[in-house]
């Protein structure tokens, strides 16, 4: 089993938020695999660049190169299809790269890290493995 790291847990760390610092510690303590989703990587470079900040998108991308890339393969889009679906039938729509991440972290049983709280809807709906800090 790994951990997939959510878009907001990744922020969180870069801004040295205490609880994702803690978290962070907590699951090297683990030594377990940590995922690095690749819509994470869209959804944060993303950000850096409209904010302007070319130095901190090519710092970010230096430190996804530490971690293993989780790809949004035919099976996890296959699990985020099944997730969307899920949720439209409950109205409780979530991002399609919310969707996706579960959709990562979902379709290889793996647990995903965020305090993103549309998580939690995807946890309640379909079952998530979801830890938070």
């Amino acid at each position: 089993m790994a951990y997939v790291l959510d878009t907001s847990f990744v922020i969180d760390l870069m801004r040295s938020d205490g609880d994702a610092v803690r978290k962070a510690k907590e699951l090297d303590g683990r030594r377990a695999t940590k995922l690095l989703p690749a819509p994470t990587i869209y959804e944060v470079v993303a950000g850096l660049l409209f904010s302007r900040s070319k130095s901190e998108a090519a710092a970010f991308q230096r430190l996804a190169e530490g971690f293993q890339i989780a790809q949004f393969d035919e099976q996890a889009a296959l699990k985020a299809a099944e997730i969307r679906a899920e949720l439209l039938k409950t109205g409780r729509v979530k991002s399609h790269v919310d969707t996706m991440i579960a959709g990562i972290a979902f379709a290889a049983g793996n647990i995903l890290i965020s305090r993103d709280g549309d998580f939690r809807a995807i946890r309640d709906v379909l079952g998530l493995q979801l830890e938070t800090y």
